[in-house]
């Protein structure tokens, strides 16, 4: 939820005296044997020299890790993997220290078939360095999207993520003394932390700006010990404790611990219903291991349909209700689907599609207690793809498609209101950049780009003035509109969160409602892509312009200014333009499909 900030001189002056503090007292990394710069953008600059006005020597892509040679102010020196060096700008990478390398909160990665390739690096273009068969387990150290960095009995390598199951390290527990217990400090009782994120990074401390010590993997459920802000302070599986974001995390009330529990009770998560750690002994219980995997279901196909219209579209039927989280990585193009609660079954690990869209699909048993299917598409260039749930949640439905955006937007009514205006300036970030300004350069930047596709665009302002909310959707109802945009900028009270999200109305169920989700699933994925913030998803509100329009709406919030790496790069041409070309593929997106439906 959206918190409007008026931030004032002594905050900032306050943030830029914890930053400098931070930066003297140690807390860069820059020289720190081993610190690697993980590569957050979907393209980014390398440049020869510490600054936009250098020139570009070569581009980096997402998830690649850069080891870093030396720091001036927001830059970082960074080896190629190429070859040479060269500078990135500090707000478009991930710093991680050293000890991330360490093993990965106690996380065993199972091999699922006989000859694995283990790889020097995390992508099928690095060598072999030896082959493992089903049944072997290596300690997990850590990933780059979806492969695992694994601790070989001479070294460390990488194997795909697909082809393994990562499991947790039972911890050896001689008395109970050595279990960490849940403290006083949070409210209600004990908690614990159940991850909802794929990968969830663990920090030394209260922020992205503490570094990355381990990971857990979505189901892990940790001992709450305190929190601070949106971060709770969490007990490991492997021992020790470290701090993860809160938003994504679940936390759940515990059931009190016994008194005098015995080590073996002791190993367990209580309150967890299904897939906590178990002793291996206990063979007459009917919540054992042994019958947990059925109970928690199975993947009983995948059903794959191509189309003469550059589409393929794939059903996954399962035999429960299940959840699911996916996201993109590039260089490769793929889909990653993870399909929460069941088993994959019968799945083969590799299905040849040979599609217009897509080329084949790889199949793994992620995680076990609890049970994730990962599915791993191939994309060919260009493609769009949608994922949903049938209404008894048994059906994942993957729609996979290359859009034909030629005519899309021809005499389409487009109404785009910029967030803001006015004497409302809307959020205001730490250095003082202002959402309505930002909301109305991106708006009509979009708007240009509409009209030059053939699209009739109205604004609700194009100067910095008031608009009611009731204007913004009379507007866009006096006019007919087909689509209302409107566009926005996030900020929260935890500086540390940023990220990109789109929202629709939160009333019942209705055709409208249904194109709104469509719209803003389009715009969602295409700035997700173009962007390379933090995905947090199509969400519904009450916000009044999405509710009161008669036309499908949507409410983008591109980042948060709050956040000072992301207020940088709302104040950069590189961004707007990016965001403003994403906004309009979305758009073109969500037209073709109603063309073609």
């Amino acid at each position: 939820m959206k918190v409007k900030t008026q931030f004032g001189l002594l905050p900032v002056l306050v943030g830029l005296a914890l930053l400098m503090g931070a930066v003297l007292s140690g807390a860069n990394p820059a020289g720190a044997a081993g610190t690697t710069a993980v590569v957050a953008g979907s393209a980014v600059n390398v440049r020869n020299g510490p600054g936009t006005n250098y020139g570009v020597i070569a581009q980096a892509n997402l998830g690649d890790q850069l080891t870093v040679l030396g720091q001036s102010t927001d830059w970082y020196n960074v080896g190629l993997n190429s070859g040479g060096q060269g500078w990135v700008a500090g707000w478009l990478v991930n710093i991680q220290q050293p000890q991330a390398a360490a093993a990965s909160a106690g996380q065993v990665a199972l091999l699922n078939g006989n000859g694995i390739n283990v790889r020097g690096g995390p992508g099928t273009s690095y060598g072999i360095i030896t082959q493992g068969g089903s049944g072997d387990r290596f300690p997990v150290l850590e990933s780059s999207g979806d492969w695992v960095k694994v601790q070989l009995s001479s070294g460390t390598g990488w194997v795909a993520g697909w082809l393994v199951s990562l499991e947790t390290a039972q911890p050896v527990v001689s008395q109970p003394e050595a279990v960490n217990p849940a403290p006083a400090a949070v409210s209600g009782g004990a908690k614990v932390a159940v991850v909802n994120g794929s990968i969830v990074n663990v920090r030394s401390g209260p922020g992205t700006s503490n570094a990355v010590v381990g990971s857990v993997v979505q189901g892990n459920s940790l001992p709450v010990l305190s929190q601070s802000g949106d971060w709770c302070q969490v007990s490991l599986p492997s021992g020790g404790n470290g701090w993860v974001a809160g938003w994504l995390v679940a936390l759940n009330d515990v059931a009190p611990v016994p008194a005098a529990p015995t080590p073996v009770e002791q190993t367990g998560n209580p309150g967890v219903s299904r897939g906590g750690d178990r002793p291996d002994n206990n063979d007459n219980n009917d919540d054992s291991d042994d019958s947990d995997d059925s109970e928690s279901g199975k993947v009983l196909s995948m059903n794959v349909q191509k189309t003469a219209s550059d589409q393929t579209a794939f059903a996954v039927k399962t035999d429960t209700p299940v959840s699911y989280n996916s996201f993109y990585l590039s260089n490769p193009n793929r889909l990653v689907v993870d399909i929460e609660g069941v088993s994959p079954g019968a799945l083969p690990e590799t299905k040849n599609v040979s599609s217009k869209t897509v080329s084949k699909v790889r199949a793994g048993h992620y995680q076990k207690n609890p049970d994730v299917t990962r599915l791993v598409f191939e994309l060919k260039s260009g493609v769009m793809c949608e994922v949903s749930l049938s209404s008894n949640k048994k059906t994942l439905n993957i729609d996979t498609y290359i859009p034909n955006l030629d005519g899309a937007y021809k005499n389409r009514i487009i109404v785009l209101d910029p967030g803001h205006g006015g004497s409302d300036p809307g959020a205001i970030g730490p250095n003082g950049t202002q959402e309505k300004t930002v909301t109305l350069d991106i708006a009509k930047r979009v708007s240009k780009l509409l009209e030059a596709q053939g699209a009739k665009v109205i604004m609700t302002r194009s100067m910095d003035k008031d608009v009611s909310l009731s204007a913004i959707t009379d507007i866009a109802n006096k006019n007919k509109a087909d689509i209302l945009v409107s566009i926005h900028i996030n900020a929260n009270t935890n500086p540390s969160i940023g990220g990109t999200t789109s929202y629709i109305y939160d009333g019942t169920e209705t055709p409208r409602l249904q194109e709104s989700n469509k719209l803003a699933c389009s715009i969602q994925n295409e700035m997700i892509k173009s962007l390379g913030l933090r995905d947090i998803g199509v969400k519904e509100a009450n916000f009044a312009v999405v509710r009161t329009s008669n036309m499908p709406a949507v409410l983008l919030e591109l980042a948060f200014i709050s956040n000072s790496s992301e207020e940088k790069l709302l104040k950069t041409d590189s961004f707007k333009n990016k965001a403003a070309e994403a906004i309009v593929k979305g758009i073109g997106t969500y037209f073709a499909q109603k063309r073609t439906a």
